[in-house]
């Protein structure tokens, strides 16, 4: 098989060990959760791998005669999926990566049902990344409208999920442990699929059931490092000032009514895509960094630590260097990618050193099966198609410039389009040498 072949592969196999209706059932089997002898249970799914994960639970729930415990139909806030719905929960089809009319009626949806939930209960929430999209509720004073421009703002800013979703949390009624407060006084689990580098747990998807340390102080201060402080609008402005005087309650740091548990991370996958690529004969590095910087910037770096790789242990004719994160695009152009495509294409503008005398392949992929505002999950670039970019006539700085990955990497079969996976553990980097 080629190089080519070999990545795919080791990519699509984690992708099924890993995918979430079996890290669901699985936690649910190795953890009982369930002792205590609740007299119902409100379960709720929400994100890109909600239905998944709604379907690994309810697997468990009735291999485990649990089914009778749930109140009514369980909730499930998904982006439009190609994965298998099942009849015996409710599905609502929500809004991403832009929030619209969809998320707030998810959000009222939500809210009503674990109004219903008393001390006697178990809210068993089930979240994934995409969360803040899906399930939104502005605050009182600020509209749907005023939220999207502030997303819309901070997204082609440059800033990072992290100081993104500090802002959101402060402009939300139930992220930042809000709905976890909102379902006191019942007991609460979270089980988490994160999408977030550092498995910090107040990110991901803004963090809903879980404390914040983050203050509305520090959301101005996002907003002035990226220059938006006078571009967002006044109420918005208004309400984030309120908050720093104390007239708005700040975030919950403290619930004592939620535990959250992480059951699958960018961390697991890289490790489960090291071991899938030492199966079929590879030596295996994974470097101790996340890729969290520009795209353009970490492509250029990826190459410096593959050719580190490369001189460190040519005596392996097979390498595999697995890498991982998120990175961000500053969107200068008017062209059509993603992160993971602009990564790539970087990545093949800046190639030298040791790997261009290698047979190689790199794959940079969005585990979602989403890269950007496109139907590609991310790019596989490979010496063919390195020869393919310097048969055609065409500037590859100037595409990247412009932001247009896509345009570039589809005229020289590079794009890797999967369609929506069910998951999403943030993004993915395999690349792999031949030495031989």
């Amino acid at each position: 098989m080629s190089l080519r072949d070999d990545a795919i592969n080791i990519y699509s196999s984690c992708l099924d060990k890993l995918n979430p209706r079996t890290s669901v059932y699985n936690y649910l089997k190795s953890n009982k959760i369930f002792q205590k002898n609740y007299k119902q249970i409100y379960p709720i799914a929400f994100g890109k791998a909600s239905v998944s994960m709604m379907n690994g639970l309810l697997d468990y729930f009735l291999e485990n005669q649990l089914t009778n415990k749930i109140n009514n139909k369980p909730i499930v806030i998904s982006s439009k999926t190609n994965i298998t719905t099942n009849s015996n929960f409710m599905l609502h089809i929500s809004s991403h990566p832009i929030p619209d009319s969809t998320s707030i009626e998810a959000a009222d949806k939500v809210i009503d049902y674990i109004k219903k939930s008393t001390d006697k209960d178990l809210v068993l929430f089930l979240i994934s990344g995409g969360g803040s999209s899906l399930l939104c509720k502005p605050s009182e004073s600020i509209t749907l409208d005023d939220k999207i421009l502030v997303t819309d703002l901070l997204l082609k800013s440059g800033a990072n999920i992290n100081e993104i979703n500090a802002v959101r949390k402060h402009i939300s009624s139930i992220k930042g442990g809000r709905l976890a407060q909102l379902a006191n006084p019942s007991n609460c689990v979270s089980l988490i699929i994160s999408d977030v580098i550092n498995d910090d747990l107040s990110t991901i998807a803004s963090g809903p059931t879980t404390e914040d340390l983050t203050t509305y102080k520090e959301s101005l201060k996002v907003l002035s490092k990226y220059n938006l402080t006078n571009s967002i609008p006044k109420n918005v402005l208004e309400h984030l000032t309120k908050g720093v005087d104390g007239s708005i309650d700040e975030t919950p740091i403290k619930l004592k009514n939620i535990n959250n548990k992480i059951i699958c991370s960018n961390h697991l996958f890289k490790k489960e895509l090291a071991n899938a690529a030492s199966n079929i004969g590879y030596k295996t590095i994974t470097p101790n960094k996340n890729l969290t910087g520009e795209a353009i910037e970490e492509g250029k770096h990826l190459i410096g630590e593959i050719n580190n790789a490369i001189n460190l242990h040519g005596e392996n004719k097979k390498i595999a260097i697995i890498t991982g994160g998120e990175t961000v695009v500053n969107i200068k152009g008017s062209g059509k990618g993603g992160r993971n495509q602009e990564l790539a294409l970087s990545f093949l503008a800046n190639l030298q050193g040791e790997i261009v005398a290698t047979d190689w392949v790199l794959l940079s992929v969005g585990t979602d099966g989403i890269d950007g505002p496109t139907d590609a999950a991310g790019a596989i670039i490979d010496k063919e198609a390195e020869q393919n970019y310097q048969g055609i006539n065409l500037n590859i700085n100037d595409y990247l410039s412009n932001n247009d990955s896509y345009t570039f990497l589809d005229k020289i079969n590079s794009l890797y389009i999967t369609g929506p996976s069910g998951t999403n553990v943030a993004d993915i980097q395999i690349t792999l040498i031949n030495n031989s």
